[in-house]
């Protein structure tokens, strides 16, 4: 056999273990040597120093409340209201006729938008009072967008929306 035969089937291994105990030690050193500094109560805030609580006393600002309810579901029909709505995906356009709503302000109730309105009359100078709409069980959006348009012709800019109710 040739010699240089035999040097060219020996093949070169590195031993990895010296690396690895090198790569312990340095997370080891640095897990040690690593200073956890608490910020929290060290920020700098610039609070008064004189006073610790407010003495200025808070006025509770008063939300409206407007109420959409269902009244009557009214039937469900195609886009066209020629006939009843029968898809059985559920994607095609429908529309409902014979849909009553009922509105309210607080205690009041409205049939009507128009009523809602001539009630929402007395709070459009209020700057700033925030108003809560609260839509009930069976409501859908298409309900909701129209009382949401005549909030803001109000003058209403903070309008926030409560979440369903089951009860009427």
């Amino acid at each position: 056999m040739n010699p240089i035969d035999s040097l060219r089937d020996e093949r070169a291994e590195l031993d990895m273990t010296p690396m690895i105990d090198v790569t312990f030690l340095l997370l080891i050193f640095f897990m040690c040597t690593l200073k956890f500094r608490v910020l929290e109560g060290q920020l700098s805030a610039f609070l008064p120093k004189d006073a610790g609580t407010n003495e200025t006393p808070i006025v509770p600002v008063e939300k409206v409340h407007v109420q959409v309810r269902l009244v009557d579901p009214g039937q469900k029909m195609n886009a066209a209201g020629t006939a009843p709505y029968s898809d059985e995906t559920g994607q095609a356009r429908h529309t409902f006729h014979g849909r009553q709503l009922s509105y309210g302000l607080g205690t009041q109730r409205f049939d009507s938008l128009e009523d809602l309105d001539a009630s929402l009359a007395h709070f459009a100078n209020a700057e700033g009072q925030p108003c809560v709409l609260q839509p009930y069980a069976g409501v859908i959006l298409g309900d909701v967008v129209p009382v949401l348009d005549h909030l803001t012709v109000a003058g209403f800019v903070e309008i926030a929306f409560g979440g369903e109710f089951d009860e009427r």
